[in-house]
């Protein structure tokens, strides 16, 4: 039997939770947050993007080729220390909570693999591709964001994804 698996992501800005029109979230040009609670994913990988046609070839209503999907994750620092985002066409960045000491959200994080709680708080984004940290408040392009979770055979070759959180965030 398999378990169920389940990922509720919520973004908050200055303590509200911002509803979206679709998958649209128009944001200030503030911090913000996104809230996680898990129940049976460990972790996700996470494809952000300026590019509007990556992120809808990676929702499947456009051609282009997604290199999200050929590549596995990178690592981003232990318990969001930057506060940052990683925006790159090439690679997803790999987010998880294995336990309170082993995560890449925010210091204060709770629960176990199985069923967990989080928060990742967004200052800025880093540009892999120029090596450029953007302020949120800098921020005049929206930005694409595309959560999935894998399925791999022996080679570590993509099988099949699971889309379990997709936004696209507008600027006031």
């Amino acid at each position: 039997m398999a378990k169920a698996q389940k990922l509720e992501v919520k973004i908050l800005q200055e303590g509200k939770v911002v509803l979206p029109k679709g998958d649209q979230y128009v944001l200030s040009p503030n911090t913000f947050s996104f809230e996680f609670k898990s129940a049976g994913v460990e972790g996700f990988l996470v494809g952000v993007t300026t590019d509007e046609y990556i992120y809808k070839s990676a929702l499947g209503e456009a051609d282009l080729e997604v290199m999200w999907f050929e590549e596995t994750g990178m690592a981003e620092s232990f318990f969001n220390a930057d506060k940052e985002v990683f925006v790159n066409d090439e690679a997803p960045s790999y987010w998880y909570f294995t336990s309170t000491k082993d995560h890449r959200f925010d210091v204060g994080a709770k629960g176990n693999e199985k069923l967990w709680q989080a928060t990742r708080t967004v200052n800025s984004f880093y540009f892999m591709d120029t090596e450029e940290t953007v302020s949120v408040g800098s921020m005049k392009k929206p930005v694409y964001l595309f959560f999935y979770t894998p399925t791999y055979d022996e080679s570590y070759n993509l099988l099949d994804k699971t889309c379990v959180f997709k936004a696209q965030l507008l600027w006031r």
